[in-house]
């Protein structure tokens, strides 16, 4: 199709995506705009080669599939500004918290719908990306969409009803790793080791952990087992971990996050 991409909101999320598109050429940057409330933000879009708008009038116009990519409270004034301005739009939405129905409350009753769930990793092509079953973009949009996030990441399709979930899992996720990381790292550092030299150790073991998973579909208490020898020293670490709470720590994470996303 081609379609021209606008963003609105060009922070944390917004830029991670907008980067991601230009830097693995799934965009030509002639086909990308965005706008944001904040000059800091439009700056980021400048300083990767993007394209930035005037006004959010003027990136409506320019652009074919609008990605709302804006905080909960900050959505109502900006849907509020683009008005009729976002009719007969496919408007992608990765607002946390805002389902299907919040959106149509909010947009003109022709424009097209797509939520989405992502994270930050997608400005390194390596995102997680949950889209809603629900969708009332045209077979068209929803192929390129799909085609554009599939190039900075892994996209599952998930029901409407599931997508705080995605966002408690997958959107939670990066903080989740960066805490686990730092906590590994520490212990390393305990024992003796420089803290770059624990980081990186623990970075690369973990990041050849999820690929081992994803190109063998191992199942994750294969690859445990696999690695706890009879009366070895990872089945005594792995111990300490679930006397820790470690295991029901993380999952509680997940719980409290998707809560919170519905709460929003």
């Amino acid at each position: 199709m081609n379609s021209r991409l606008g963003i609105i909101g060009f922070g944390q999320m917004g830029g991670a995506i907008g980067s991601g598109l230009v830097a693995n050429g799934a965009l030509d940057v002639g086909r990308i705009m965005a706008w944001d409330l904040y000059a800091a933000a439009l700056q980021h879009a400048t300083d990767v080669g993007i394209g930035t708008a005037g006004s959010v009038d003027a990136l409506r116009s320019g652009s074919d599939i609008v990605l709302l990519s804006v905080k909960p409270q900050d959505a109502p004034t900006v849907l509020e500004q683009a008005g009729a301005g976002l009719a007969g739009k496919a408007v992608v939405s990765i607002v946390a918290g805002w389902n299907a129905e919040t959106l149509s409350a909010h947009l003109p009753e022709d424009a097209r719908i797509l939520r989405v769930m992502p994270n930050t990793p997608a400005r390194v092509a390596a995102g997680a990306f949950g889209l809603s079953e629900s969708t009332t973009v045209t077979d068209a949009e929803r192929s390129e969409i799909e085609e554009w996030f599939s190039a900075i990441g892994l996209v599952e399709w998930v029901p409407e009803r599931l997508m705080d979930a995605v966002t408690g899992l997958s959107g939670g996720i990066p903080a989740y790793a960066a805490i686990i990381v730092d906590a590994l790292a520490d212990g390393g550092v305990q024992q003796g080791l420089k803290r770059p030299v624990a980081r990186r150790l623990v970075l690369q073991s973990l990041l050849g952990s999820a690929k081992l998973m994803l190109e063998t579909e191992q199942h994750p208490g294969d690859l445990k087992d696999a690695v706890c020898s009879p009366a070895g020293t990872t089945i005594e670490g792995v111990r300490a971990m679930e006397r820790a709470g470690v295991r029901s720590g993380l999952s509680e994470a997940v719980i409290a996050a998707s809560r919170r996303a519905s709460e929003l």
